[in-house]
């Protein structure tokens, strides 16, 4: 009997890779990159340009997936294109898997929120402060005008380290190494969730067919600051040098208190979403994490 057929965009992502990992044991995996293919065997990679329409729906209609999997995004950073590949490459997926009749499930951020509330549920309305934010907040508003069959999961900030570790957690590593000042804010607060723990949700969430919006986060809240510090702490750096700094001081219109209530997703789930100290206490780092 042959497997379903899965899209998942972004696959050579840090998010996409697991998410092509776990998927292969059920699903026939089809997985896009933007720079280069992922390394996983046994999954179909094909390039995409998401802001290219044509390419989106002629990749979409050649692939007729059951599940199109949207992580593919861009992430803050200078000059990133989040018009292009977050809202309007959004739209395209979505449109495109709503002509061919996918189930799309399409990755947010809690940075939809503008954090004066916290513990947020799924019918909490969106307010962003940042350009990424925004971004997110109006990719889903694409999402739903297609009228495709979908599922929004909004996550938080992602870690892990196999096979490579995560952006953040490179970001502090090198900074600590190289000796370049670091403040994280104490009063930013965030649930973290390990990359395998959400690639697992969302591999169950593909089988269940299950529609609407969806909070997926680890269980246990931290401040960047202090989430920093426990992942230096993992990888054996000493995090004394990472200045305590805070938010409101900054002069930045950041969200405060993005927390999210998933009660609703561990009702749904076998997947259980522990909390970095209940990761980190089960795992040992594997040799130079850079």
């Amino acid at each position: 009997m042959s497997k379903p057929s899965m899209l998942i965009t972004g696959g050579s992502g840090y998010l996409g890779d697991w998410v092509v990992r776990l998927a292969r044991a059920g699903w026939q995996v089809h997985a896009t990159y933007f720079t280069r293919p992922g390394t996983e065997a046994g999954a179909h990679w094909q390039r995409l340009e998401l802001r290219d329409a044509a390419a989106v729906t002629a990749l979409v209609e050649a692939v007729r997936p059951r599940v199109i999997v949207h992580t593919a995004a861009v992430h803050p950073s200078a000059g990133a294109d989040f018009e292009g590949v977050n809202v309007r490459g959004t739209r395209h997926v979505a449109q495109a898997a709503a002509r061919c009749g996918a189930h799309l499930i399409h990755l947010s951020s809690d940075m939809v929120f503008d954090g004066e509330k916290g513990h947020y549920v799924e019918s909490d309305p969106p307010h962003p402060l940042t350009d990424y934010g925004r971004s997110k907040a109006q990719a889903e508003t694409e999402v739903a005008a297609a009228g495709v069959e979908s599922l929004i999961v909004r996550t938080s900030l992602i870690y892990g380290w196999q096979p490579r570790i995560d952006r953040q957690t490179r970001w502090i590593i090198t900074s600590l190494r190289d000796d370049v000042p670091l403040r994280l804010f104490t009063d930013e607060l965030r649930c973290p969730i390990w990359v395998e723990t959400l690639a697992a949700a969302i591999v169950e969430l593909a089988a269940l067919s299950v529609t609407g919006i969806l909070h997926i986060t680890g269980a246990q809240t931290l401040s960047r600051y202090e989430f920093g510090v426990r992942l230096a702490r993992f990888h054996g750096i000493d995090p004394a040098p990472i200045i305590a700094a805070r938010s409101r001081e900054s002069g930045l219109n950041r969200p405060l208190d993005c927390t999210l209530n998933c009660s609703h997703a561990q009702t749904l789930l076998q997947t259980t979403f522990p909390g970095v100290d209940a990761v980190l206490a089960q795992h040992r780092p594997t040799g130079d994490p850079l």
